[in-house]
């Protein structure tokens, strides 16, 4: 691939984790409000966890499609993605039984959660497949 290509798919990926980044503080955010509201932010809850797993869809396939295609180097740590939620997962399983039913875990904050996960293992063994597949060359 030639330098101005390299160029436009390293800008076009900044420009995809800048997206994905903004929309998971959103969401994350979101979540948090509605679980310590009582759930008073479900419907909007709802509408950002599915254009959230949209975009994180998108990044990850992009991503993925890149490493398989070109010298592709992830200087984004997935793994920070996956403490970051596991900590606010972890937070809204000890608080809502002693809350005494005050705070209840959104929906679709489970379905997010599982899904960042979900997302992170298949795109590490992706990767662990490419890498074995250069070596083997």
């Amino acid at each position: 691939m030639d330098q101005p290509e390299d160029r436009r798919l390293l800008r076009n990926r900044k420009i995809l984790k800048f997206i994905l980044n903004l929309w998971t503080g959103l969401t994350i955010f979101l979540f948090i409000l509605d679980f310590f509201s009582g759930n008073k932010f479900d419907s909007s809850a709802s509408m950002i966890g599915i254009i959230y797993l949209a975009i994180l869809g998108i990044y990850a396939s992009e991503k993925e499609y890149s490493r398989w295609k070109s010298k592709f180097a992830s200087h984004f740590i997935g793994e920070a993605f996956v403490v970051i939620w596991t900590i606010i997962m972890a937070i809204f399983v000890i608080a809502a039984p002693l809350s005494q039913g005050i705070y209840k875990i959104p929906a679709e904050f489970a379905i997010v959660y599982t899904s960042v996960i979900g997302v992170f293992a298949i795109t590490r063994h992706s990767k662990a497949m490419r890498q074995q597949q250069k070596t083997s060359r």
